[in-house]
């Protein structure tokens, strides 16, 4: 302590001349903290130092308070100085020794590599160890005496005696030593102890596990009991990671007693076993799982500037999962990206804070990968829990108060242990409502708070969620409504940045593309299929990497375009009235998934780049979800034969089914597979299509009618007409199709046909009587023929949109128009009072 000096890493090994041991005690000392952190490594540079190491790792027990003792002393010469010269060592104050050494997870360097829990065996009895694992519960720190005063009650004389650490009581003598020989003896057990003069320490038990990625497929995790004392109480939580060094103790307890029966009770055999702390090292989040070396970090800064660096983490992303243009695969793939990576943290000034992580969910039919995605999020993230849903209930998931001899005791869940990692949730359906409402908290606000049993507290659980669900009827149904197959509450569908509907597309040439694929992957031969361009140690690594050194934010320019986004987004699902709630949420949802994927490239700010991509996933999964009729949407998506064959089938339920008539659901289904040989999938679809456009409506006992009302024209205000005026055709001949060519025609031999006839009415003002027509006034019949007049042009500008939109419309339009014209004949006729039928209709039409 009094020579040790910092050393410069590398060949030279050049002494700096900061002595580091002694400024650490003078500093921990003015603070009045009487400790020092020792580093073993530190020891072995000198000789004797080398002796004390290796004695101190034999026999810790009997070293520490050694060494305890010398640092009084030191403490007496370095520090106090001229003050306390004349005081005896014991009356200094305590100070306390707390070891280090330096630990790699991966035991490819440094001096102790640490120990599984599970090989603390006889050998290692009252033996140094360095152990890992996972805080499971705390205790609540008690009070020992360190020094026990007593006092005799005979003859007032004082007696001192000092308790080791750890679990050890104090032996009090029975008979008092003071009085001289001469004197009477006092008698046996005079003492009384001395509460206020004795010294206390502070206690507290921990219960350490193994870290789960350490248990061996099929076992129990086991648990330890740890010792902390003085300056290493409440260091730790439950969830907490640590590495800790120790003294491996087994003392007397009541473990033995009830061995030998009867009144004869046996010695104690059977000791109680912990690990008495001499140091901690706690580590929190990512740090705990993986360590970092200097030439992997300057590889991972090259690799942040690679262009292509996003696409090899795709690639990366499960690799042996087949994806296919058909299907959500690839999507998938690149949520999980960025779930992995995960957005910015951001801590307000009033203390609020803004969850950074992304939740996922996977609604799918059966065997389309989902638990595999799961199953490798585990693997790749670098703290993950994997649980299912039917073998979790709430307070596994969140936290369990604990009852046992010293009252309640508080245990951290399965999200509390993966605090900075991810949650992986199979069979998420499967979950009773009571439990999943338990995780909303979790999800949202990244706590959990517990009021039970006279613990009130908060708990951390900064996780990810990735959850996997089926569908209420185990399959995706197309024709359904989303809402109805989604058995969630709108409270936990909002909660998720990402919903995602796989569903098992069937398509031949996807099929045997994955067939091929599985077929190699059992034969054993594809071996990169198996492996992406980054493997998943190095992806594990290069997340900490970038999880723990880079921050987004989101630039102006990228903040504009979100807000135009999310506005048009809200007002669309207003008026779809969608099945996943689009709120606030989900605009923060967008906004970590752009700095999730900013974070993969290393950049601070956010870039509109970074804001497209997100919007794209945005609605390739969750605003895809929320379409309620994903059937008639779906219609882009089909190829050319595949609408062909649509509207076959339209023809065919409207040759089958006249209008007004009625027919049976399932009977139209099976005469339109049947007799006009149609695809099932292609029949059910185009049905749905036309109850959707209300060509169809359903009826009592599974029936389907056809509407046998015709569609009604768009009424628009009547123009300013004079005979001469004809329809805009420029607006129909902009569209060169021969359906739109036929319809101008008829839209204007109706025009000149009102004209002609308003040049006769003209006339027959002058020779009423000759004709005999009733007539009114001319304004009033000028009204009306406007009026028709205007349907003409309201039909022209209607149709104009229909074609917009699809040309199927335009099929429908055509023969809209040719009842139009009709009626226009028909009403003409009626105006000027002739006979008024279809036939006499259609002979005033030939003859203008």
């Amino acid at each position: 302590v009094r020579e040790y000096a910092y050393n410069t890493a590398g060949a030279g090994g050049i002494n700096v001349g900061t002595l580091k041991y002694r400024e650490q005690l003078q500093q921990n000392c003015s603070r009045g903290e009487y400790y020092l952190v020792v580093n073993l490594n530190d020891l072995n540079t000198h000789e004797d130092g080398e002796v004390l190491a290796h004695a101190l790792q034999d026999r810790p027990t009997e070293m520490v308070p050694l060494c305890e003792r010398v640092l009084k002393e030191l403490y007496k010469e370095l520090v106090a100085g001229d003050e306390v010269e004349d005081l005896a060592v014991e009356k200094l104050p305590f100070i306390q020794l707390v070891l280090t050494c330096d630990v790699d997870l991966e035991g490819s360097f440094g001096t102790m590599k640490p120990m599984m829990i599970r090989d603390l065996t006889s050998s290692e009895v009252e033996k140094l160890v360095v152990v890992q694992g996972i805080v499971i519960s705390v205790k609540k720190a008690k009070h020992k005496a360190r020094k026990v005063v007593m006092k005799c009650s005979n003859c007032e004389n004082m007696k001192e005696i000092t308790v080791p650490d750890g679990y050890s009581a104090a032996h009090i003598p029975s008979g008092c030593d003071g009085r001289p020989a001469l004197l009477e003896k006092c008698p046996p057990n005079p003492w009384v102890i001395q509460d206020e003069l004795c010294e206390f320490v502070d206690d507290q038990t921990l219960k350490l596990q193994e870290l789960p990625e350490h248990v061996p497929v099929g076992e129990m995790p086991r648990s330890f009991d740890l010792h902390v004392h003085n300056h290493l109480v409440d260091k730790c939580v439950p969830g907490t990671r640590l590495t800790t060094i120790g003294a491996f103790c087994a003392t007397e307890r009541a473990a033995g007693s009830s061995m030998a029966g009867g009144r004869g009770k046996g010695t104690e055999t059977v000791k109680y076993s912990y690990i008495k702390v001499i140091g901690l090292d706690v580590a929190q989040g990512g740090k705990a799982a993986l360590d970092i070396s200097q030439e992997e970090e300057e590889r991972f800064a090259q690799l942040a500037k690679d262009p292509e660096i996003r696409e090899k983490i795709y690639q990366s992303i499960a690799p042996s999962i087949c994806a296919s243009k058909k299907d959500v695969i690839d999507e998938v793939k690149k949520a999980l990206a960025c779930l992995l990576f995960g957005g910015s943290r951001k801590y307000l000034p009033d203390g609020t804070r803004m969850r950074g992580d992304i939740n996922i969910l996977l609604m799918g039919d059966p065997g389309t990968a989902k638990s595999q995605f799961l199953k490798f999020a585990e693997k790749a993230a670098p703290i993950a829990v994997y649980t299912s849903g039917k073998g979790s209930s709430a307070a596994g998931l969140t936290a369990a108060i604990v009852r046992d001899r010293d009252g309640f005791s508080l245990e951290g869940g399965a999200m509390v242990l993966a605090d900075g990692g991810i949650v992986c949730i199979d069979e998420f359906d499967k979950m009773d409502v009571k439990d999943r409402v338990a995780i909303h908290e979790a999800m949202e606000q990244q706590t959990i708070s517990i009021a039970k049993a006279g613990i009130t507290t908060m708990l951390n659980t900064r996780c990810s969620v990735v959850a996997a669900a089926n569908p209420r009827f185990g399959t995706y149904d197309d024709l359904t409504n989303t809402a109805d197959q989604m058995d969630f509450e709108t409270t936990i569908l909002s909660r998720f940045d990402m919903v995602f509907l796989v569903k098992d597309v069937r398509d031949p040439d996807r099929d045997y593309n994955l067939c091929k694929h599985m077929v190699s992957l059992h034969a054993g031969e594809a071996v990169e299929a198996r492996e992406g361009p980054l493997s998943v140690q190095e992806l594990r690594k290069y997340l900490s990497y970038c999880r723990n050194r880079c921050d987004p934010r989101i630039t102006p320019d990228a903040a504009e375009m979100l807000k135009n986004h999310y506005v048009s987004i809200r007002q669309a699902m207003k008026q779809e009235k969608a099945t996943i709630p689009i709120t606030v949420r989900q605009l923060e949802a967008i906004i970590r998934m752009s700095e999730s994927l900013a974070k993969m490239e290393m950049r601070d700010d956010v870039g509109v780049g970074h804001v497209e991509e997100a919007l794209r996933l945005f609605t390739v999964s969750t605003l895809d979800s929320a379409n309620k009729d994903r059937a008639t949407v779906g219609l882009e998506t089909l190829s050319e034969e595949e609408k062909e064959e649509l509207q076959k089938a339209e023809e065919q339920i409207r040759r089958l089914v006249p209008r007004g008539g009625r027919k049976n659901k399932f009977q139209l289904e099976s005469m339109l597979v049947q007799t006009a040989g149609i695809e099932e999938r292609m029949a059910r679809r185009a049905i749905h299509i036309m109850l959707m456009r209300n060509e169809l409506q359903e009826r009592a006992n599974s029936t389907l009618q056809r509407d046998d009302e015709k569609m009604p024209l768009p009424v628009v205000a009547p123009l300013p007409w004079h005979p001469g005026w004809l329809p805009p055709l420029d607006l129909l001949a902009a569209f060169e199709l021969p359906h739109v060519q036929l319809i101008g025609s008829k839209v204007q031999q109706s025009c000149e046909g009102a004209g002609s006839l308003w040049k006769g009415m003209m006339r027959c003002r002058q020779r009423p009587a000759m004709l005999g027509l009733p007539i009114r006034g001319v304004h009033e019949r000028s009204f009306a023929i406007n009026a028709i007049l205007g349907s003409a042009f309201g039909l022209c500008r209607a149709l104009s949109f229909s074609i917009q939109r699809s040309l199927t419309a335009t099929a429908e339009a055509k023969g809209v128009c040719e009842v139009a014209h009709e009626d226009l004949a028909m009403a003409l006729a009626g105006e000027a009072g002739l006979p008024c039928g279809r036939p006499q209709a259609h002979a005033i039409q030939e003859s203008g």
